[in-house]
């Protein structure tokens, strides 16, 4: 493998060699950290200095004792001018550097150069003196170009993005990036490091297994040494540039001898638990221990102690211990049963529910204890819970009436299953049951916060609901930890959020959804429901459409099914393309809402009315929004009226029925509270339409703009442009009209524009040949405001996961628009996305 950058090193060499000639010699000592390529330097350097027809000269320093021809004290019989060589001067002896700082000052008048290379950290008190008389030169690490040729050559081809990652670990150090690539590399990179530290091998072992958790006091515990032995054994790892000691912690400096020396010191992971546990560690540390080490009583019998903690919030690694102990233990051991409940926990909060379902069941056919059984009993109750199936959930609990009343944590779960069916009697009681003990049970506490957060925002107390998962947020900080509880308030935040007409609400979902693709189930359906809304009602039609396709290509709705094809039916109304929005009505009619989804039924029956509105149909229509405006549709219907009222009374308006109009509106007066922008600004735009009133439409449709609703602004200034029309004032309902068509043409809302044509010209009002165009459908003209974003960060160069992360969306959303960028442009790649984008600019 050939030298990679190196060269002004090099040049540096060669300078003070033609210096020499001109009578400048003298003593140069290069210095660098173990790796870094010094021995090849010093190599080609004198390889370049014979090519010039210079005299090279080479002294070794002999092991053991580091003798060279210097250490007899008798001058050398060097050549008058030339090059002399000495490597590893860090290995030479002292008489060997005594007759090097003697010869310094007489090089001066000579022809004559001395290189010495060593290490720079061995033992540097030695060459302190002895280098005042020296020119000095540090090798460093390779830069990234350098790095990048040197993978190049070792691999023959362009680097991967895997090695790139991998060679990051190396930290620039030419000898380690060599070995990347090495089938047997843990163990040459290991001993390669162990040689190194010599007897501070094993610290070296213990700081690479402990990694962030180096710290001389842990690592005193397991080397078995004081800590001020461990502390200048750290200090001289330092010294040989594999270790950095900072504020009493260790560190190994390059990643790629941690994990090689981790890997191949599996056997010391016991000890090092052991010591985590003496200095009081907590379980998660000693459980990065433990996932490596193998099984025996002392292991199994400490799982017993802490695996129903660890469990709350496990590592697949965790998950594989468990599953290693349970296998290990025999029948009647009384450490068996805990640890299956612990292993269908850690299994349902790591996502493997079909496995957490077979160990729960399993662990109750062998009549374990009350503590055992209520915990297995948990499981499967919260697996109906998130599988949407309340009713299954309330089924898992009977058994466990019969050993009468329910334990607290049981009946939270109860609470919520019954919340989740409309059973606010049942709720009551379960809370009864629960709610003297949230004092002593944080996970209890926890799930309060968010059952009464889901009772505050139903009833329309947003700002209670906030506090309330604020609390929750805080709960799970610093007392509890429950991942289905984690997910499940970042998802009610969301609700809440997108209900206050917040544009936090699409971010707050965006942190969601690790968690929800972790734990599957119903509420990653949930939270594509959510995503999706949130999208739609902030306009950003595009997204909220890949979002339905990405939920509906899931292989269970949970219910949800309804409103991810009613939101689909709203934005295909809004754009006219009213076959596509009949086929997803077709596919809502036949869903079934339970769980969570029962509350979004209102959602699945505006969708159908917004469609038999577009179609004509206003008898239809007006059948809908009274089921709606009745509370017989969904669960706390009734209360879901200041979310939909706008678009309720505006179709009762439309049909003439004022009489629902108004009571619509009284409602809505009743439930909204002022805490949130949407409903406020709801109940101004109703009341504006019922009352014909021109600058109530135009203060709502200035609210919605302001705070992100586009196309109710956008409707709003159309109905305040009908008023106007109606009243004969041409010239402001012109005005008017051009805001909502513009803001429609904004969201690519054809079916909208198309729609106020025909109610405006019934009035004499045209938009004529200045008003706004619609858009093409090719070009570049012809791309939403949010492809046309997606297209920038593309001709930027970046890929769609990190579009993705740039925009906080889906990935298959950039998906999306990265194919109808494609189809609109006529292209066939990104390349020619890039090469357009720049004829543009």
């Amino acid at each position: 493998m050939g030298l990679f950058g190196r060269d002004e090193s090099l040049r540096r060499l060669a300078d003070a060699a033609i210096a020499a000639q001109d009578g400048y010699g003298g003593l140069l000592v290069v210095r660098a950290d173990p790796g870094l390529g010094l021995s090849a330097l010093l190599d080609a350097h004198a390889e370049a200095m014979r090519s010039t027809g210079l005299p090279v000269r080479r002294i070794a320093v002999l092991p053991p004792h580091g003798t060279t021809v210097l250490s007899e004290g008798v001058p050398p019989q060097w050549p008058e001018s030339g090059v002399v060589v000495i490597d590893d001067l860090h290995r030479a002896d002292d008489a060997t550097l005594l007759a090097l700082h003697d010869l310094a000052e007489e090089l001066s008048g000579r022809s004559l150069l001395v290189v010495a290379g060593r290490h720079r950290g061995a033992a540097p008190e030695r060459f302190t003196h002895f280098e005042r008389t020296a020119a000095v030169h540090d090798l460093l690490p390779l830069d990234d170009a350098s790095v990048h040729a040197l993978l190049t050559e070792l691999t023959g081809a362009e680097p991967s993005e895997s090695l790139r990652r991998l060679a990051a670990g190396a930290a620039g150090n030419p000898w380690l990036l060599a070995q990347l690539t090495a089938e047997n590399r843990a163990q040459t990179v290991t001993a390669w490091a162990t040689g190194l530290a010599g007897s501070d091998a094993a610290l070296l072992r213990f700081a690479a297994i402990l990694a962030d958790r180096a710290c001389v006091e842990d690592l005193a515990a397991a080397v078995g040494s004081p800590p001020a032995e461990v502390l200048a054994g750290a200090e001289r790892l330092a010294a040989l540039g594999l270790a950095e000691v900072t504020d009493g912690v260790v560190r190994l400096r390059h990643a790629v001898v941690r994990d090689d020396v981790a890997a191949t010191s599996a056997a010391l992971r016991t000890t090092a638990a052991k010591a985590l546990i003496s200095r009081n560690a907590p379980p998660e540390a000693v459980v990065e221990q433990l996932v490596h080490a193998p099984v025996d009583a002392w292991l199994a019998a400490w799982l017993g102690r802490h695996a129903e903690k660890l469990a709350a919030d496990p590592t697949p690694g965790l998950v594989d211990l468990l599953e290693r102990a349970v296998a290990h233990l025999v029948p009647g051991d009384p450490d068996l049963l805990p640890l299956r409940a612990a292993l269908a926990e850690a299994q349902l909060w790591s996502g493997r529910l079909d496995a957490a379902e077979h160990t729960a069941r399993t662990t109750l056919m062998a009549r374990p204890d009350a503590p055992v059984r209520r915990r297995s009993r948990a499981v499967l109750v919260l697996l109906r819970i998130g599988a949407m199936d309340p009713g299954g959930a309330a089924k898992a609990l009977e058994p466990e009436r019969e050993h009468g009343e329910l334990p607290p944590r049981l009946a939270v779960l109860d609470a919520l299953a019954r919340l989740l069916v409309g059973d606010l009697t049942g709720v009551e009681h379960a809370l009864d049951i629960a709610e003297p003990h949230a004092a002593d049970d944080p996970v209890v506490a926890l799930y309060l916060l968010n059952i009464k957060a889901i009772g505050r925002f139903v009833f329309r107390d947003l700002t209670g609901a906030l506090e309330l998962l604020d609390q929750a947020d805080a709960l799970l900080e610093i007392a509890a930890s429950d991942r289905g509880q984690r997910l499940m308030t970042r998802l009610l935040r969301a609700v809440v959020q997108d209900l206050r007409q917040e544009r936090a609400a699409l971010e707050t979902a965006a942190q969601a959804r690790p968690l929800a693709r972790e734990l599957g189930t119903g509420l990653l359906v949930w939270l594509h429901t959510i995503t999706a809304l949130a999208l739609f009602n902030n306009g950003h039609w595009d997204e909220s459409l890949a979002e339905i396709e990405a939920a509906t290509a899931l292989p269970d709705l949970h219910g949800f099914d309804g409103p991810l094809h009613a939101i689909a039916i709203a934005i295909l109304v809004h754009r006219g393309d009213l076959p596509a929005a009949r086929a997803h009505a077709e596919l809502a009619k036949g869903a079934e809402p339970r769980g969570v989804a029962l509350f979004y039924e209102q959602i699945t029956a505006i969708g159908h009315a917004v469609l038999a509105d577009a179609e004509g149909d206003s008898q239809r229509a007006l059948e809908i929004v009274r089921t709606l405006a009745n509370g017989d549709v969904g669960v706390h219907n009734g209360h879901a009226v200041s979310t939909i009222g706008a678009r309720i009374v505006r179709i009762a308006v439309g049909s003439g029925d004022r009489e629902l109009a108004e009571r619509v509106v009284a409602h809505m007066q009743e439930l909204v509270t002022g805490d949130s922008l949407g409903e406020r600004g709801a109940l101004t735009y109703c009341q504006g339409l019922l009352d014909s009133d021109v600058d109530l439409l135009l203060d709502a449709a200035q609210q919605f703009a302001e705070n992100g609703s586009p196309v109710t602004a956008a409707r709003a200034a159309q109905d305040a442009a009908k008023v106007l029309a109606a009243s004969g004032r041409s010239a402001d309902a012109r005005a008017a009209y051009r805001t909502a068509i513009e803001r429609f043409t904004a969201l690519a809302a054809a079916g909208e524009i198309h729609r106020a044509d025909a109610e405006l010209r019934a009035f004499g009002v045209r938009r004529g040949a200045t008003g706004p165009r619609r858009r093409p459908k090719h070009g570049w003209e012809s791309l939403t405001a949010a492809e046309h974003r997606v297209a920038e960060l593309v001709a930027q160069g970046l890929t769609n996961r990190e579009v993705a992360e740039r925009l906080i969306v889906s990935v298959r959303t950039v998906d999306s628009h990265v194919s109808k960028i494609l189809a609109k442009l006529g292209y066939a790649s990104r390349v020619e996305i890039v090469l357009g984008f720049e004829r543009r600019s």
